[in-house]
This record gives structure tokens, sequence and C-alpha cells, in this order.
């Protein structure tokens, strides 16, 4: 539910219009190169380095293929890069994250079913996910509308209006479908931001100490289930993995995006260097590690603290 109120806050500072020209073509390449190069790249290595079985190895690709706004957003407000630069990163680790969170979800149900669903059966879940977490946002996005724009509610209501709703379309969609929750999120953010009509208050310093205060109870409440004996050998493996992502993985996709482009090469070696590992991993890696360990999935209790040197070594690295 806090990844879902963090992703909605998100949303709502994503405006299509400030995406011109090749701009639109540069994201979206990076967000499918981006998946798919991630997704291979770590998946391909854990099972030599982490020793892991291959459908845990698929899991954890599949779950460190996100970045997000939570890591990418303080970075780019500490380092203040072009305004285009900054504009792509955003909206590439806005919405990567819900992407990466649903694939997760499928490959984790898929890697548990002894009956091995096929692509097309996989597609066909992901369809089916994708059109809850819509439905979801729309009837979420009707609800703001009504309350938002009709009654006259004090600005500490608004507030709490849209964290309700939010919350409550989330776990609304989550029963239907796992993670369909973050699509309904972020669609509703950027519905609520770009509709015509919307009245809807800026996003000021108390949406952004609640989204700060999320992130951080998160990031402690996961990792304080990280016990130092997981990392001993995982620690070195770990760091290969995230040297080939942070070298060769992401600086390939954002080589492949940018092709036939006017992005300047400066522009280019800076989105680049640029693809943190944030809280939806995190929270993706607790979920799914336990239940894969339950069932007897080969190396699986490695995703967790993986997961977690990935993203700590990944922060302090971009940082």
């Amino acid at each position: 539910m806090a990844v879902a109120l963090i992703l909605y806050d998100a949303g709502r500072g994503l405006d299509p219009r400030k995406l011109p020209g090749d701009m639109h073509r540069i994201v979206i390449r990076l967000i499918v190169l981006g998946v798919a190069l991630s997704w291979a790249t770590a998946a391909l290595l854990a099972v030599p380095l982490l020793g892991m079985s291959a459908g845990a190895a698929i899991t954890l690709g599949a779950i460190l293929v996100v970045s997000g706004p939570t890591v990418v957003g303080p970075l780019l407000a500490f380092v203040r890069p072009a305004d285009r630069p900054q504009r792509i990163l955003t909206w590439e680790g806005s919405l990567v994250d819900p992407i990466g969170g649903l694939l997760g979800s499928l490959v984790f149900a898929t890697v548990l079913d002894s009956t091995k669903r096929s692509a097309g059966g996989v597609l066909a879940q992901l369809a089916v996910s994708v059109g809850v977490g819509l439905v979801g946002a729309a009837v979420g996005t009707a609800l703001l509308w009504l309350l938002m724009c009709k009654l006259r509610l004090s600005d500490v209501l608004r507030i709490n209006v849209q964290i309700a709703i939010v919350v409550a379309v989330a776990a609304a969609c989550d029963m239907f479908r796992d993670d369909t929750g973050l699509i309904a999120a972020i669609v509703m953010g950027l519905l609520v931001a770009n509709l015509p009509g919307f009245v809807m208050p800026e996003r000021g310093p108390v949406s952004e100490m609640m989204v700060q205060l999320m992130i951080g109870l998160l990031f402690v409440s996961i990792s304080s289930t990280v016990t130092p004996a997981s990392l001993h050998h995982v620690v070195l493996p770990t760091l290969g993995i995230v040297a080939v992502l942070v070298l060769i993985t992401r600086p390939l996709a954002a080589c492949l995006a940018a092709l036939g482009t006017d992005l300047p090469r400066n522009e280019r070696v800076f989105i680049a260097w640029m693809a943190p590992r944030g809280i939806v991993a995190a929270a993706s890696a607790s979920t799914f590690s336990g239940g894969l360990t339950t069932a007897g999935i080969g190396g699986a209790s490695k995703i967790l603290p993986a997961t977690f040197l990935v993203i700590v070594s990944t922060v302090a690295l971009y940082g």
C-alpha cells in the first residue's frame, strides 16, 4: 500500500506535454530494452555466480528490472542535470516500477505453477492484470473527481481523501490480481494531473514529507529481515552481477535507446549512468523469496539478500 501511494505521487508529477520530439521514443525504448536486458543479465549470471536454480534466477532477474522514483528522484534533485535527461529519467523510473512489480508477480506465479504455463497463457495473464489495473484506475479517478471537484474540502481532507482512495483502489485491485494495484496507482496519478477539469492541490511539503517517511519505513523494515549470515556467501557474486549491470547492461540499453535521436553525447552518458534499484525491488524480493523458499525452489533464499546488496551497491555507486 505504501508503494502504491509513492507511485501515485510520482504519477502526479508526470506531464506527457513535457516529453516533446524524440523523448517519447527514448523513454519507451529505455523501458523495453532496459527491462529485457536487465532481466536477461541478472538471470543468466545468477545461476553460475549465486548457484540458483533457473526458477529462482529468473525471478531475481524480474525483480531487478525496476529503478523507481524513490531513488532516481532524490538523486536528480541533488545533481540537477539538464532538463531533457531529467525528464527522461523521471518518466522511466516512474513507469518501470509498476511494470517490474507486475512482471515479478507473473514470474513468481509461473515458477510456482507445476503445470508450467505456456507463453500464450502468461501473456493472457499479463493482459488480464493490466486490464484490472486500468479499470481500478478509472474507478479511482472518478471517485477523486467526485470528491475533490464537487465537494468543498479543506486542504487536510483533500490529502486524506487521496490517501484513502489510492489505498482502497490498490487493495481492491490486488484482491483480484497481485500487484495490479501498482498499475492503478500510477495511472490514477497521471490522470488526475493531466485530465482537464481536475482541481488538485499542488504536491507540496506535506506530500513530499509523507512519501519520504514511507520510503524510510519501508527500507528499514525490509532491510531488518536481512541477516548477516544470509549475506555471507552472496556478497562477491552479487557485486559481480552489479558490475555487469552497471558497466555493460545499462550503457548498452541507453545507447540503443538513443539511436537515431538528437540527444547529445553528454546527456546519453548521464542516462547510461543512472539506474539505481529502489523500494519496489526490495518489496518484491521480500514477498517472493519466502514463497519460493517454502516451495523448495533451489537458491530462493538468496533472492532477498542479493536484492538488498544490489540496492545498496547501485544507490551508493550512482550517488
